[in-house]
């Protein structure tokens, strides 16, 4: 029974971790999307709402209509920058899953290459033996051959 190398074991564990962390960056993309598309569509409400004022204002528009219009608009504005606040919160969130995920990646890529070198050490070993035990059986094969000769 052949045993694992200790670090095939640690390279599960960081693999784990990826995975998790790959899970997490999903989670923080995702909110963050979602947070910018209620940007998206409070800006484009605050920008019909405009429209609307701007259309009402050529047809004429009593004063009450007006502040109305407008405190509308400020509550909208209110909350266009409260969604860009947290929109720019999720950007942070993301960058930092992204870092973690890119750092257990590269644990993990660690432990892959070392065991990429071992594997090829013990290739070599294993070619040496054999090209020992090749030529031990070319120098018996010769030293017989040598021996009928006399």
């Amino acid at each position: 029974m052949t045993r694992n190398p200790p670090w095939e074991r640690l390279k599960e564990v960081a693999t784990r971790r990826c995975d998790a962390q790959a899970r997490l960056l999903a989670e923080a993309t995702q909110a963050r999307d979602e947070a910018q598309k209620r940007l998206d569509m409070l800006t484009g409400y605050r920008a019909d709402y405009e429209a609307r004022l701007a259309q009402a204002g050529t047809h004429g528009i009593d004063r009450e209509a007006l502040r109305n219009y407008q405190a509308f608009l400020a509550q909208l504005g209110r909350a266009i920058a409260q969604q860009a606040d947290l929109v720019a919160g999720t950007e942070r969130s993301v960058d930092g899953a992204r870092a973690q995920w890119q750092s257990e990646r590269a644990r993990v890529e660690s432990f892959e290459v070392l065991g990429e070198r071992h594997g090829a050490a013990a290739a070599r070993v294993e070619s040496r033996r054999q090209q020992k035990q090749t030529d031990e059986w070319a120098a018996r094969a010769h030293a017989a051959g040598t021996d009928h000769d006399r």
